[in-house]
């Protein structure tokens, strides 16, 4: 009898877990809801199974974070996530526990990929490319870092710093992008660049479309962005501007590589160039801080920079004991 009750139990708790796979599938529809409906109805038990198991994938998911070797975790991966519901989902007796339940399932079945969140991150002057377990893109440039959550039904990524472009795959669940308390929900097929700086952020939209919302918490109206179009954003303000092919380009340089200055100030140049190279370049004379420049560089040969800088303008360079460059005018 108590063998007879034991395999029971097990069967309702995998049940539990296998309907939520198949809730929060993107193939799921109202014929699967209702019945799962009708399935949790039948007992308390029932009921009782799935929020046992949403419960306890809910701890599971923290201990997690603490990868092998470290013996600090992630704070960005504990940091609770503000998870967007699908109007599908918003009002359904089991959404709370949905994308925790799957994740056991998953484990059941032996991964544990799905409803957890992953960091990736760049050191100073790295380059590097993130393929998304449903093939979006993630570009990140130098000493950035993204936190990458797939759960309840909506493919959510959090710039905790630097810059990236996302490209976002064509699937029925958003993809959204958090940074600088702003938050993005970029289409299916999107294209997009976000930096974080300081309190704000800017946007630019390669292809598709973007809603930017800068003050979620205030309830501010949403920006609807379309390609060709940038934003900047910042202490609940955001501005949006069209942008030519051009200055596309010359804002995703750092793809290729590169540095593409047009008209921009010394002290903006510096400012960038120091981003990427741990030998930084300071201006020792405010007069000179306003020259404008234009022209192309690498962005990790700081040097290269510096000579073109006194070849064309009455500065000069040294360099000091801890290889820091030092720019002043030449008298």
């Amino acid at each position: 009898m108590g063998r007879e009750t034991g395999s029971r139990r097990e069967a309702v708790r995998l049940a539990a877990a296998q309907w939520v796979v198949r809730l929060d599938a993107a193939t799921c529809s109202d014929a699967d809801r209702a019945a799962f409906e009708a399935w949790r109805g039948e007992s308390c038990e029932n009921e009782a199974a799935f929020e046992r198991e949403a419960f306890a994938w809910e701890r599971m998911e923290r201990l997690r974070a603490y990868r092998p070797g470290q013996s600090v975790p992630d704070r960005d991966i504990l940091a609770p996530a503000r998870r967007p519901a699908l109007p599908s989902l918003r009002r359904a007796p089991w959404a709370r526990g949905l994308a925790a339940a799957a994740a056991v399932a998953l484990v059941i079945g032996g991964t544990m990929s799905f409803g957890t969140s992953t960091a990736y991150a760049t050191a100073i002057g790295e380059r590097r490319v993130v393929v998304l377990s449903d093939n979006s893109r993630i570009e990140l440039n130098t000493d950035s870092k993204v936190v990458v959550r797939y759960a309840h039904g909506v493919r959510e990524v959090k710039l905790v710093r630097g810059e990236a472009v996302f490209e976002a795959a064509k699937d029925i669940r958003p993809f959204v992008v958090k940074a600088a308390d702003a938050v993005l929900e970029a289409d299916g097929g999107a294209e997009l660049a976000v930096r974080v700086a300081g309190d704000g952020g800017a946007v630019t939209v390669k292809r598709g479309q973007v809603e930017l919302d800068a003050a979620p918490a205030q309830g501010r109206e949403e920006l609807k962005l379309r390609a060709g179009v940038a934003a900047t954003y910042g202490g609940g303000v955001s501005r949006a501007q069209p942008v030519s092919d051009s200055e596309i380009d010359r804002t995703l340089a750092w793809r290729q590589g590169a540095i593409a200055l047009n008209g921009q100030s010394l002290a903006q140049a510096v400012a960038e160039f120091n981003r990427y190279n741990r030998q930084q370049i300071s201006i020792a004379d405010p007069s000179i801080s306003g020259l404008r420049l234009a022209g192309y560089f690498q962005t990790t040969e700081p040097k290269s920079f510096v000579a073109a800088v006194t070849s064309a303008f009455p500065v000069r360079a040294s360099e000091s004991a801890d290889g820091a460059i030092r720019l002043t005018r030449r008298s």
